[in-house]
């Protein structure tokens, strides 16, 4: 696994310095845009391509909170989680899912803006906690609590997509 912070030469932490990643991705580019290796032989141009290609992946990673949490968890295991394999076993969370997602169905059902902004707006309610307890476990290197709580995450964002597509729904 290539660690996206070595690309970067970031330090490995949850909490991120966009400014200096965003630096740094324009130099990367600048050095391996296509055009400084025009007269450069084909394996050369691939290499370039290839590095190119791992430091968007890196960009990727870094930029999004749970791929950052995982790749973190993966440096310090040394591993990388099969996220298919894995299934919360927070019961009381897959509880609060099914009802969101019933929640979700209802608001549908009766094009009920209101509700839809109210559930909404837990849902973000919800995500900002599990980001400020995700980052705390990382620091606090509780990598088991850090990988449920990544689940949690993707729950939640995968939530606040249908949300949006509802959403949209209601406007056509």
């Amino acid at each position: 696994m290539l660690n996206p912070f070595e690309i970067f030469d970031l330090p490995v932490d949850f909490q991120l310095d966009t400014q200096a990643l965003n630096s740094r991705y324009l130099e990367l580019q600048k050095a391996l845009h296509p055009d400084n290796f025009v007269s450069a032989s084909a394996s050369e141009q691939r290499v370039a391509m290839q590095k190119s290609t791992e430091v968007n992946d890196a960009l990727k990673t870094l930029k999004d909170p749970i791929l950052r949490a995982e790749a973190i968890v993966a440096i310090h295991l040394g591993e990388q989680q099969d996220i298919e394999q894995k299934s919360t076993q927070d019961v009381a969370f897959l509880m609060q899912q099914l009802q969101w997602r019933e929640q979700l169905e209802n608001v549908e059902r009766q094009k009920n803006e209101q509700a839809l902004d109210a559930l909404a707006a837990e849902i973000r309610k919800e995500t900002q906690q599990l980001l400020t307890a995700l980052s705390h476990s990382i620091q606090t290197q509780q990598w088991t609590q850090t990988t449920q709580l990544c689940d949690k995450l993707r729950f939640t964002r995968k939530l606040k997509e249908e949300i949006e597509r509802v959403e949209e729904r209601f406007f056509e």
